[in-house]
């Protein structure tokens, strides 16, 4: 597995372009507003587009998804029941997407948003908005996260292996051994 990432240029966010090692098919995470920047990456890694998982729906995860069905015409995956009115798969908790060689589980992570999942990879944790490098999303507000929030933290996250490199959609990767300080 190979991790590209390239920025929403409107909202600063994350864009993932996940693909086999060999870069022959390859899966978006939030392809945001779908800008320049998002379309060069997917030609310099010429990887075949095949799906675009969201991990909420976001303006800042879904604005790009017109253009992209144009042009490359992938599956939609979401948690949602619906993004912007285009035909989607959606996932629950415990799904398996897989592409290739690649298997992406589905973990139902509600802690941003209702329809907020978070994406493991091999050891690659892709977290939309649930987690931040340093923080929560929710201690923007409290400083400390609400009980059912930590309940979903031990749930999914606690038990990976501290190797586990978090991938959010605002900020730096960082590893779950780092966020465990």
């Amino acid at each position: 597995m190979k991790v590209f990432t390239t920025v929403n240029s409107k909202s600063i966010s994350n864009i993932y372009f996940i693909t086999d090692n060999d870069q022959k098919y390859g899966v978006l995470i939030d392809p945001g507003d779908f800008s320049l920047n998002v379309y060069r990456l997917i030609k310099q890694v010429n990887a075949k587009l095949t799906k675009i998982i969201i991990t909420h729906n976001g303006d800042e995860q879904t604005n790009g998804i017109p253009l992209i069905k144009k042009i490359y015409n992938p599956e939609i995956i979401a948690h949602s029941d619906s993004i912007l009115d285009f035909e989607i798969t959606k996932v629950k908790d415990g799904s398996i997407i897989k592409e290739g060689d690649l298997e992406f589980k589905i973990m139902e992570t509600p802690i941003h948003t209702y329809d907020s999942i978070s994406i493991l990879i091999d050891n690659a944790l892709f977290v939309g908005d649930v987690l931040q490098a340093g923080a929560l999303s929710s201690l923007n507000k409290k400083n400390e996260p609400e009980e059912f929030e930590l309940k979903i933290i031990k749930k999914y996250f606690l038990s990976l292996s501290n190797d586990t490199v978090i991938y959010p959609s605002k900020g730096p990767a960082t590893t779950l051994e780092r966020e465990k300080i």
